[in-house]
Order: C-alpha cells, then sequence, then structure tokens
C-alpha cells in the first residue's frame, strides 16, 4: 500500500513539474510576441486620435487640452536608483474626461513643479500605458506628504470633479514649461520564461530519476 501511494504521488509531482514547464514555455512565446508589438507600436509616429476610449496601450497619440493648475508628485525611483518623483499633470481633453499626463521624472519637490501657470492650451505626444495598481507592499497614501505612492483614480475624480480616462499618457515630447525634465523612454520588459521553464523540466527529469533509481534498488 505505501508502495502504492508513493508512486501515485512521485507521478503526480513529475506531472505536475512538467505541466509547469509546458506552461512557461506558452508564456515565453506569449511574451515574445508582445514585446514584438509593442516594439513596432513605440516605434511608430504619434498619431491624432479622435476617440480616446479605443486607443490601446504603448500607442503613441498627440493629444492636446487645458491642465488643471495643480500638479501630483508620484514616489518613483529613477533608472539608478536615485530617489525622486514622476511629475503628474490632469488635462481636460474634452466635456466629460480628462486625462492624466506623465510630464516627467523630478529629483525632488519644487515650488516651480507645483502649479502649471500657462494659460493656452497644451499640446504633446505621448504613449498610452495604464495605470499602475497599487503595489501589496506599497505604502497608503499619506495626505500630510507632499507626494503619492500612487495614483489614486477615484480620489482624483472626486476632488477635481472630472472623470478621468482609464491610462496615463507618458509624454515622449518636449515639455512646454518644464524644459529640464524628461521621462525615461526604455521599455525593459523582462521575460524570463525560458529559465522558468528549464527549471521546472530539469526537476522533473530529477525527481523523475530518482524514482526509477528508487523502483531499482528496492524492487
Amino acid at each position: 500500500m505505501k508502495k502504492i501511494i508513493f508512486t501515485s504521488f512521485s507521478f503526480l509531482i513529475i506531472i505536475l513539474l512538467f505541466s509547469l514547464g509546458t506552461w512557461q514555455l506558452i508564456r515565453l512565446n506569449w511574451k515574445q510576441q508582445l514585446i514584438e508589438d509593442i516594439s513596432v507600436s513605440i516605434n511608430k509616429p504619434a498619431l491624432e486620435v479622435s476617440d480616446l476610449a479605443q486607443v490601446k496601450s504603448f500607442q503613441n497619440i498627440k493629444l492636446s487640452g487645458d491642465l488643471f493648475k495643480k500638479n501630483y508628485f508620484i514616489y518613483q525611483l529613477n533608472e539608478k536608483g536615485k530617489y525622486g518623483f514622476n511629475l503628474i499633470s490632469l488635462m481636460k481633453v474634452n466635456e466629460n474626461y480628462s486625462v492624466l499626463i506623465q510630464r516627467g521624472w523630478v529629483n525632488s519637490i519644487k515650488d516651480e513643479y507645483k502649479f502649471n501657470l500657462n494659460n493656452e492650451q497644451y499640446k504633446l505626444s505621448g504613449r498610452v500605458e495604464n495605470i499602475k495598481p497599487k503595489g501589496f507592499f506599497t505604502p497608503n497614501n499619506d495626505t500630510n506628504l507632499e507626494f503619492k505612492y500612487y495614483i489614486d483614480v477615484g480620489l482624483l475624480e472626486t476632488i477635481n470633479k472630472v472623470k478621468i480616462y482609464p491610462f496615463i499618457l507618458i509624454q515622449t515630447s518636449k515639455d512646454g514649461q518644464f524644459e529640464n525634465i524628461k521621462n525615461l523612454q526604455n521599455l525593459n520588459i523582462t521575460n524570463n520564461h525560458l529559465q522558468y521553464a528549464i527549471t521546472w523540466f530539469v526537476l522533473g527529469f530529477c525527481i523523475l530519476i530518482a524514482f526509477c533509481f528508487y523502483r531499482k534498488k528496492y524492487k
């Protein structure tokens, strides 16, 4: 009876490990295609769009509208791990909706960055990206701080009494007011699924060999 249980358990583990390896290979092909699609999309020239509800992630678009006066600071380390903030603006693009604009990265909160003083219509080009949700280990936003740890869309809608499109526009054109800030344009999308697949397959083969050795020794 013990041998039957041991054999069944061993085969279950082996099947599970090989299944995980196969699943990682499927994910590998999916991620490779995604990276290719993103690369093609971000290298296309920015286009004007008539319906922002139809834009896709990583699409380059041109946009114009009226900036809200107040800007927001979202805590963000730069590519070198240096402490700083993403400067976020809210821009009204039509009667019903506004769009969040990531203007660029700043290393400190200065008075000059806090407000938009230009009353003219703001024009820019940018890359559409999903708004990152609050991470599991991300601290809660503190109303006593000048910056936020994550973008709380619901709160911004309530404060400004607007509806916000469910994406953020990463500005790629030169900023008209803050000439010294910019966004990192390199998209580093990790694709480690091959390493994961190899790991699962190796573990599966190791357990299979150990099982065969055990069966031969105690047959």
